[in-house]
């Protein structure tokens, strides 16, 4: 929604009369404000890009900016940032499973290469695309707002 009401509602003269506010702005803020009741996680992550944010790469400094916070360690991989790869949802609607199947599997690669506990996804296409296939390599996928109340959740 912030990449409509932000750059598409632009692109087409229509005017917003409210200023749109990303849910990773109102994460880091709304962590920042209870930052003592943070439990560091002290986790390898990998991040997956959703397409759309390549619209909008003003925002992908929240990102780290979360992680840095609640003490999840981004993992450098080879398909991130803006290298990052599509899930293939959109290939794979176009009927070119050859290409989505491709995408899926340098992904997946990438991820379990990086050695990385979770998977934090933003795009809920996103995340019900690759999240099986994130699970049977071994890695968790959690959206970021989960993973997020993961680190105000009192740990045992």
């Amino acid at each position: 929604c912030y990449g409509t009401y932000t750059y598409v509602a632009d692109a087409f003269n229509i005017d917003v009369p409210f200023r749109s506010i990303h849910l990773f702005e109102f994460l880091y803020k709304k962590l920042d404000s209870l930052k003592n009741q943070i439990k560091p996680l002290n986790v390898k992550v990998a991040y997956q890009r959703p397409c759309s944010n390549k619209l909008i790469p003003e925002t992908q400094h929240w990102v780290d900016d979360i992680f840095s916070l609640i003490g999840a360690d981004r993992i450098e991989r080879e398909f991130d940032r803006d290298n990052a790869l599509c899930c293939g949802q959109i290939t794979r609607g176009h009927q070119k499973d050859d290409i989505a199947d491709s995408l899926v599997e340098r992904n997946l690669d990438d991820m379990e290469k990086a050695e990385v506990t979770y998977c934090i996804f933003n795009c809920p296409a996103c995340f019900f695309t690759l999240s099986n296939d994130v699970l049977e390599r071994g890695i968790v996928p959690m959206l970021m707002s989960d993973f997020c109340g993961m680190a105000l959740q009192p740990q045992k």
